[in-house]
């Protein structure tokens, strides 16, 4: 008999019908669920009188104990091979396991076993819901529906009052009141059954899968999701590109799809189920994927021709590079932490190797040809016309000039693409084609590279005020869409940007960690103030009483200065405390007084240095902190300059050693941030910041991938000039008061 019952499963599991490892899923589920049950019931009943339970088997003949026993043999098999039986015999089982405790709380009269009760029904319900709603499985959410009908109605709970005790004095009762309430009550349950059964599988949208062929013959692995009830009729579409797997983005379909947009989810070139996954270079192609996309997307019957692109990040980079081709049937974007320039906002900021980010990126989602791509990318450390089709800045290739759609920017202010954000609004709003100028949409928040989202970043928790980032995300996206894809009105005259000011986190001022508004970024009237280096070690305003000192370290590529913090990827990211690593010798401080007055930094900050050094080429880096009353000195920017690269990403400057006295200077990227009263501003000057940035060996060797594949590497003597002939000093950008 076993022998045969384990022969029928291994057939069914053999035909596809029931799997092994769902049967002994769905019997996990049940088991536990069940033994929950049976214990919470014990504990119910009995827990007070153990002698209780043998005195009820006792009197019980054995035939009826025997059909006590089966109906439990039976609902626990009937899971186990059904799913959906599974999920409503385990969340009823839960909750009836909640009333039990209930029950027991009220014999032994605790509040707190009560709450307990109450909290596993609730936390069951909810589960169940979330786990399936993830999984857009709409077949087991009607189960769950329909479970927690049944269960709030049998139940003489206080969402209910009295519903059970009327419900069985009306169905016994003889008079014709009681009979309709009674059939009307079951004619109800039916009812509301069939319509949360009926309506989410109505709802689901239908998919299809299909695979894209591009213009050089790959083909892309491309999911179409259709909007509910839209019977695959024409409507606008939004278009998600990904090199993440586009299974992982198909939870947005449930967002979009029931705003009654069709979906597509495309895998990138050379990723999850698409072509071409050994010679190909991320984002090098997209410019013309992307417009091949579009264009087979309008050819469909189900799209009405507008479509408009999502994305965040690496979805947002790639859709960068297609919106500067002009091309048709494009009309609108969203873009969340990306950059329209791959070198320089990316891989290369200040002409140095972003190590940390390049590498482990490349090794986590292409493992298959990462010595490919990342040898194709230290090939071209300058900027040189590899990078044409990753940079809207570039010609020939996609451009600003060609970019006609209005578009959402959201950035994070310790995101690692964060000045690509900014610039990418910048170009489209000030340099794109007339569709776009003065269209444009951004927030910036205070997050890394992620949701937008107040919160934990780094040692700081910045507070959610007036505003959240996420809500002003989904209704001005949501505003954006219905004005460009379902035709309703919207004001550009209204403020554009928002931006999170960011400051003391025990300044309880109102404008303070919280968001304020502008018309445009930069922000209209706003004015640079210089901030020296002088001969004693401090900042000040102007270039009074500036007398001649030359700043001197070495710099050994052998013991660089560690990376705490920043507008990192795969490292630590955000405002870390940096005294830890501002007592080095390779490293000079120079800081202002307390201030007297707070001091807003709103917008792009630069630091130009005059340097001398001893060695062909090395680098600069340089940090924007804010000191506490107590200390601690909290990171606000960085930035880096490969020496060799000063004159231009595109070419190599003259050998440092031979130069004299030189100019360097330092993109800081952008801010919004407001030094209090009592707190000082700092510069932290040094040569390195690893792994954030490659090591320079100081010999003026080629690029290499990792920092200790140089064979040879020099300690270099820098040194900053501080000379009223040759003044250093930092840009903070003051918006008008």
């Amino acid at each position: 008999m076993i022998d045969t019952i384990i022969g029928l499963f291994l057939q069914l599991d053999q035909a596809g019908i029931l799997t092994i490892r769902q049967l002994l899923s769905n019997l996990l589920l049940v088991g536990v669920s069940r033994c929950i049950y049976l214990s919470t019931y014990y504990i119910s009943y009995f827990k007070d009188d153990p002698k209780k339970i043998r005195n009820v088997m006792a009197e019980k003949p054995k035939y009826d104990l025997l059909l006590s026993i089966l109906p439990q043999i039976a609902i626990i098999i009937g899971g186990m091979i059904f799913l959906l039986p599974a999920i409503f015999i385990s969340l009823y089982s839960l909750c009836m396991s909640g009333i039990f405790i209930k029950n027991y709380a009220t014999k032994v009269k605790s509040t707190d076993i009560n709450m307990i009760g109450n909290l596993i029904i609730i936390t069951s319900i909810l589960i169940s819901i979330y786990r399936f709603f993830l999984t857009k499985d709409h077949f087991s959410l009607s189960v769950i529906a329909i479970c927690v009908l049944i269960f709030f109605l049998s139940q003489q709970m206080d969402l209910f009052g009295n519903l059970k005790q009327k419900f069985h004095e009306s169905s016994n009762s003889t008079y014709r009141i009681g009979r309709a309430f009674y059939c009307g009550l079951l004619f109800l349950l039916i009812v509301i059954s069939a319509i949360f059964t009926v309506g989410t599988v109505i709802n689901a949208p239908a998919i299809q899968t299909v695979m894209v062929e591009m213009r050089d013959g790959t083909d892309l692995a491309t999911d179409i999701y259709f909007a509910p009830n839209s019977l695959k009729g024409p409507r606008p579409v939004i278009l998600i590109r990904t090199p993440y797997g586009k299974n992982s983005m198909s939870a947005f379909s449930m967002l979009y799809s029931t705003q009654g947009y069709h979906m597509v989810i495309q895998d990138l070139r050379g990723t999850g189920g698409s072509g071409d996954n050994e010679t190909y270079v991320m984002f090098i192609r997209d410019s013309q994927d992307g417009v091949d996309t579009l264009d087979w997307i309008l050819e469909q019957s189900w799209c009405n021709g507008k479509i408009a692109t999502i994305g965040l990040s690496a979805l947002a980079i790639n859709t960068f590079a297609f919106a500067g081709m002009n091309p048709t049937g494009l009309v609108a974007q969203s873009l969340v932490v990306g950059t329209p320039d791959l070198y320089e906002f990316a891989m290369f900021p200040g002409g140095a190797l972003r190590e940390a980010l390049v590498t482990k990126w490349i090794e986590e989602t292409s493992p298959w040809n990462k010595d490919y791509q990342l040898n194709q990318l230290i090939s071209h450390a300058k900027k040189d016309s590899f990078y044409n089709t990753t940079s809207l800045y570039m010609t020939p290739g996609p451009t600003f000039d060609q970019v006609n759609v209005p578009a959402l920017h959201i950035g994070g202010w310790y995101d690692c693409f964060q000045q690509g954000t900014l610039n990418g609004y910048m170009g489209y709003d000030d340099l794109g084609g007339n569709g776009a100028r003065g269209k444009q949409l951004l927030i910036m928040g205070p997050f890394t590279h992620g949701f937008p989202g107040e919160g934990r970043v780094g040692e700081v928790v910045f507070p959610t005020k007036t505003y959240s980032a996420s809500s002003l995300y989904f209704d001005w996206e949501t505003k954006l869409f219905d004005h460009i894809l379902l035709n309703k009105d919207y004001d550009w005259s209204v403020d554009r940007v928002a931006y999170y000011m960011m400051g003391d986190l025990k300044d309880n001022s109102p404008n303070i960690n919280d968001y304020r508004f502008a018309s445009d970024w930069p922000i209209p009237g706003y004015s640079n103030v210089s901030w020296y280096l002088t001969d004693d070690g401090s900042l000040q305003v102007g270039t009074a009483d500036l007398n001649n000192r030359n700043y001197s370290y070495n710099f050994d590529p052998r013991d660089p200065v560690p990376t705490v913090g920043g507008t990192n990827l795969m490292i630590a990211n955000g405002p870390y405390d940096q005294r830890s690593i501002e007592d080095r010798e390779d490293v000079l401080i120079f800081e202002s007084e307390s201030l007297a007055e707070k001091v807003d930094v709103v917008g792009r900050m630069w630091a130009n240095l005059w340097v001398i050094s001893n060695c062909t080429n090395t680098d600069f880096t340089v940090k924007i902190t804010d000191v506490y009353p107590d200390g601690r000195s909290m990171l606000v920017t960085d930035g880096i300059i490969n020496a060799i690269r000063r004159d231009g990403f595109d070419r190599d400057a003259p050998l440092l050693n031979s130069s004299g006295p030189t100019q360097v200077t330092i993109d800081l990227w952008s801010t919004a941030y407001q030094f209090n009263v009592g707190h000082k501003i700092r510069i932290a000057i040094s040569s390195s910041n690893y792994p954030r940035f490659a090591i320079n060996p100081n010999s003026g060797a080629p690029q290499e991938i990792y920092s200790y594949q140089y064979l040879n590497r020099y300690i270099a003597n820098n040194t900053i000039l501080i000379w009223p002939d040759f003044p250093s000093y930092i840009i903070l950008p003051s918006p008008p008061s």
